[in-house]
């Protein structure tokens, strides 16, 4: 989720200031429900019908793509495996910006885009978890503050990023994806928000501007662009639903858990091998809990997808610099994180439900808040083990609540993030 106490961002590129968008997409909001506005009324309180998307998106009945092909993951129970049946988990970062109003990866101004690819591996993650937003699918997007010239630090490619500054902000996906592939680096694609940095705005996964039915069809865009590359393993179909998102109601315009199967298996028709990731939504019932990471309701509605193997719940988690949440001043903390990580997520891994992935978790300080930011890091990754798959909020240094594993030079790593880390990382995978 996100905080309501993010900080702005400034990076300096070439001489000039630019604004880099908050929180980056961000981090969590608080607990507590929030009352409905007159844009979570939008123009889609009755979903459409499938069959009315744009056909172009949409395969030939009579060339239905078939399940699997090599490189991609299934579940049974609660584990994740390759094809060829080994154990996997994702372990990874998130690279923000294209949710952003660059349009493209942060950091660019600085790096080389394979660089900042390889060195991702080279500090052992296996997957990079990618926001991006559906303005940058629209006729007239572009990227900017891409430096197509210069030496990249880490590892010396000069000049930097060429022809990039040519590319709209899909083509650069495209191209981010290859040199992923190249770098032996799994993706998982995550719906941040409509709009360019409306992360803090958007509760929902549609608005005034992009209906359910245009968020479906460019989710199936993607899907279908993307098919039968073993590098895009995952999609992550809306960051944080939280607000008035529900679960399981059947409420017109709010109940996420049915957008979530309409969505999924809509992707599932055109794209059978990715994983579907589900994220939770903030309140069910009376219990509030992080932005996106209350899985409660998934007991008595769990998601349905044509291809069962393929779901995958996710929920996000953050310490006291997000939000000074009540269960950290408690005198039983940390101790009693463990029965409140159960109630809201971990019940999915502990009864053999799914795999769970924590698509965001971080931090800035081990002594914030008293030191109490380190001893809740340390407690969630010991929960974790090496059961759960993860991708760590995030590589970039300009997050307003966590920064990132890199400095301000976007190159050197904060070493004792990556040391707390390194006995959690899963292999690469093939």
């Amino acid at each position: 989720m996100r905080s309501f106490f993010c900080l702005i961002g400034y990076m300096f590129t070439l001489g000039i200031a630019i604004l880099a968008g908050g929180c980056g997409d961000d981090s969590a909001g608080t607990t507590g429900s929030t009352e409905p506005t007159d844009d979570t009324s939008a123009n889609n309180n009755t979903q459409p019908e499938f069959v009315e998307l744009n056909g172009k998106y949409v395969p030939d009945d009579s060339a239905a793509p078939a399940a699997q092909q090599s490189g991609f993951l299934h579940a049974e129970g609660n584990q994740l495996y390759t094809d060829s049946g080994s154990p996997a988990r994702l372990t990874g970062v998130n690279w923000f910006g294209f949710e952003t109003g660059n349009l493209s990866p942060h950091g660019l101004w600085s790096r080389d885009y394979r660089s900042v690819l390889h060195q991702i591996a080279d500090m052992g993650f296996n997957t990079v978890r990618i926001p991006w937003c559906n303005a940058m699918l629209t006729d007239d997007a572009h990227t900017v503050s891409i430096n197509t010239d210069g030496v990249d630090p880490y590892d010396g490619t000069s000049p930097m990023n060429v022809g990039l500054d040519e590319k709209t902000p899909l083509e650069l996906l495209d191209i981010i994806i290859d040199a992923a592939s190249e770098a032996g680096l799994k993706v998982i694609l995550d719906n941040h928000s409509r709009r360019p940095d409306g992360y803090m705005e958007e509760k929902l996964w549609y608005t005034d501007d992009v209906s359910e039915t245009k968020w479906v069809e460019d989710w199936r865009l993607l899907a279908a662009r993307y098919y039968g590359n073993a590098t895009v393993v995952a999609v992550d179909l809306n960051n944080e639903p939280h607000g008035n998102a529900t679960w399981g109601t059947a409420m017109e315009g709010t109940d996420w858990h049915g957008a979530a199967e309409r969505c999924g298996n809509a992707i599932l028709q055109v794209n059978p091998d990715v994983l579907i990731i589900v994220e939770g939504v903030e309140q069910v019932g009376l219990d509030s809990y992080w932005w996106g990471g209350n899985l409660m309701g998934v007991t008595a509605n769990p998601i349905e997808l044509s291809h069962p193997d393929k779901l995958v719940y996710s929920a996000h988690e953050y310490g006291p610099e997000v939000f000074v949440q009540p269960w950290f001043q408690t005198t039983t903390f940390p101790e009693n994180m463990t029965d409140i990580w159960n109630k809201h997520f971990g019940f999915v891994v502990r009864d053999a439900i799914s795999p769970l992935f924590i698509g965001e978790f971080g931090i800035r300080d081990r002594e914030s808040a008293n030191g109490i930011s380190g001893t809740w890091f340390d407690s969630f990754l010991s929960y974790m083990g090496n059961t759960y798959s993860w991708t760590f909020w995030c590589l970039n240094p300009n997050s307003g609540d966590t920064q990132g594993i890199l400095q301000d030079d976007w190159v050197t790593p904060h070493q004792w993030k990556l040391d707390t880390l390194s006995p959690y990382l899963a292999p690469m995978l093939e």
